[in-house]
């Protein structure tokens, strides 16, 4: 049996109890959402905080808008800036946004389609410049997204711990609720029988998974679950995979606002085991501007790789250590051209090739040279540790990655390996994905750095082993 405080009642009351960084509120992108959006009132009512002129808003993939917040009659009302907000992540009619608060008047925010109830993919930017909100043409270059590489990276590369659907209470709701069918086209066989659900007060329930031409249904133990917690007609609830068949929610009423759900008072029934109330709230999860991947900043701490992943280097270019006496007198050893990694070996042709390329970029850095294989297809590329601890940087940094005749750009988190070699990680995927590598090319790495910002055009000998574009050789 269950004993429940009336909710509105007692909100104001219990909402004061709750560390504004722990609130959350959704929003449906309707009316004249492309110019304007409101914060909902009773978020505004019952916060506790002080929500500057100026708000930050971050976005799934890292990057930070600052918007202006407009007051008025306990309204908040977000206006310069949202419409490039709006205009960068393409948001249509029906969209739902979830924000959460963190603090310094600071919002993180997920985006969801609703026609698929999975979240928009938006976790690889093709960046050209810092999208913060000034205005900007929206259809500019510097807005150009790669689409493709947001679906890929999303569903292939991104920790599944990391993702979330949503789902409208409608219809029979309260007997039993489906997963999305997107959200289990990508992680088939990977939800077991009985599933774990986890309530924002901390409950924890099973249920009964029907699975049924590839729909998996809750339904032994949802009609409970949505008993205790008082599920009505155009709730929202959010929820987060975490793990072994066990999900996070979040409980939103139609206000936008979250539920109570601190109200009820539970006799613990035989298909809720008793976890304690636990009141973890850090649902919605941390977001960095991306290598694409990982968030973990300290990355350093990857795990050592083997002489196979981490490949020595051969110093080419120079046949031999060429020795120079400068203007003082004082003798200096020539750099290489380029440095080719353990694995790569060149024909008298493609070196050819490259010694004319070495002539036409004259590199400040070596070519960093390797050859396609499995691994750096399927997502991650080492660059070997004598290499790096001369030309790049000794800690993790983000860098760019550019095709020599293309405007786009790919942002990759390039990581410090405890043995002092680096890597690439799912910028690198998607890079590899858009411009079509193939195992067996060969990849020129032209790095230069600017005011510590470092930068990789990666030029490739294709399958035929004829440099792309302008440098090619007749």
């Amino acid at each position: 049996m269950t004993s429940v405080m009336a909710p509105d009642q007692d909100y104001d009351q219990d909402n004061s109890h709750v560390d504004d960084t722990q609130k959350y509120f959704f929003k449906c992108m309707v009316g004249d959402f492309p110019e304007k959006m409101a914060i909902p009132q009773k978020f505004v009512e019952n916060f506790k905080g002080h929500i500057s002129e100026v708000i930050k808003l971050e976005a799934p993939d890292g990057n930070i808008y600052n918007i202006q917040a407009v007051r008025g009659l306990n309204k908040i009302v977000l206006g310069s800036g949202w419409g490039v907000f709006v205009s960068f992540y393409k948001l249509k009619v029906g969209y739902f946004l979830v924000f959460r608060y963190i603090g310094d008047s600071h919002f993180k925010v997920l985006i969801f389609d609703f026609g698929t109830c999975c979240e928009k993919e938006v976790f690889h930017v093709l960046m050209n410049c810092d999208p913060n909100a000034q205005e900007k043409e929206s259809n500019s270059e510097s807005h150009r997204r790669c689409e493709l590489c947001d679906v890929h990276f999303y569903w292939h590369h991104l920790d599944d711990r990391q993702k979330h659907f949503l789902r409208l209470m409608v219809g029979d709701f309260r007997r039993e609720m489906s997963i999305p069918q997107k959200f289990v086209n990508n992680f088939r066989g990977r939800i077991s029988e009985v599933m774990k659900l986890e309530a924002p007060d901390g409950y924890i329930y099973n249920f009964k998974v029907t699975k049924d031409l590839n729909k998996i249904v809750l339904r032994y133990g949802w009609a409970a679950f949505a008993s205790d917690y008082e599920l009505k007609e155009h709730d929202l609830l959010v929820f987060r995979y975490i793990g072994d068949s066990h999900f996070k929610v979040l409980i939103f009423d139609p206000s936008g606002c979250e539920k109570q759900s601190f109200h009820i008072v539970l006799n613990h029934a035989p298909n809720v085991p008793k976890t304690g109330i636990s009141h973890d709230r850090s649902f919605i999860r941390e977001t960095r501007r991306r290598d694409c991947g990982s968030h973990d900043n300290n990355s350093r701490k990857t795990k050592k790789m083997t002489p196979v992943d981490s490949p020595s280097p051969r110093f080419e270019g120079v046949t031999s250590p060429e020795v120079t006496m400068n203007s003082c007198g004082l003798r200096e050893i020539a750099e290489p051209h380029y440095v080719l990694a353990t694995g790569c070996n060149l024909t008298t042709a493609q070196k050819a090739e490259v010694d004319a390329l070495v002539k036409k970029v004259r590199p400040v850095i070596p070519f960093y040279i390797t050859a396609m294989n499995k691994t750096s297809m399927s997502g991650s590329l080492a660059i070997c540790k004598d290499y790096a601890a001369k030309y790049l940087p000794h800690e993790d940094q983000f860098i760019t990655l550019c095709h020599p005749h293309k405007s786009n750009i790919w942002v990759d988190n390039l990581k410090v390996i405890t043995d002092g070699s680096c890597m690439l990680s799912v910028g690198w995927s998607c890079f590899v994905l858009h411009n079509e590598l193939r195992e067996s090319d060969i990849c020129l790495f032209e790095v230069s750095k600017s005011d510590g910002e470092v930068t990789m055009v990666v030029h490739s000998l294709e399958g035929g082993h004829h440099l792309q574009g302008e440098y090619a050789t007749h």
